[in-house]
């Protein structure tokens, strides 16, 4: 690359990277990733999962006293999990900070990129085409589509090696 073209072309700055995580296997393929940029910037790193409403998967004649205590008890495994994961994670060139939020899983992503102001949300993918993507569609699609900010896709190795 010529010397004036690089002169040009600035390099990103990272201040809030965006890391959310469904705490699987495959959200996890994305972390070393997060974690290396948020260390290379001294950037925070976010780690946020988001819990479902009560109303996607309640079935209609639950009632209030059986599920507001199973809610309490999933947050309560959430959040001890997401501290597990801040303590495997902390670094001495960078902060985390961890959100524990509830709805649509790709809303709540968009809605805390905008709202903590991140510079890049840190994702895995599945990389589904065809027929499945149709019927599961994807978080990591819809955020990407409504993202305030540039999204990094990370794929498992097992499907890098098949493109």
């Amino acid at each position: 690359m010529a010397r004036s073209v690089r002169a040009k072309i600035k390099k990103p700055i990272y201040r809030r990277i965006l890391w959310p995580t469904d705490f699987s296997p495959l959200a996890k393929v994305a972390l070393p990733h997060a974690v290396g940029l948020a260390s290379d910037a001294g950037a925070e790193l976010v780690l946020l999962h988001v819990l479902p409403l009560p109303a996607m998967y309640a079935a209609p004649d639950i009632s209030g006293a059986v599920w507001i205590p199973l809610q309490r008890k999933t947050r309560a495994a959430a959040r001890l999990h997401l501290l597990r994961l801040e303590k495997q994670v902390k670094g001495p060139n960078f902060r985390t900070h961890m959100v524990l939020t509830e709805g649509v899983p790709f809303s709540q992503i968009v809605r805390a990129a905008k709202r903590l102001r991140c510079d890049l949300i840190v994702l895995a993918t599945h990389g589904r085409t065809g027929l499945a993507h149709a019927i599961m569609g994807s978080v990591a699609e819809n955020v990407i589509r409504h993202a305030p900010c540039p999204v990094l896709t990370v794929r498992p190795a097992r499907l890098q090696r098949r493109s």
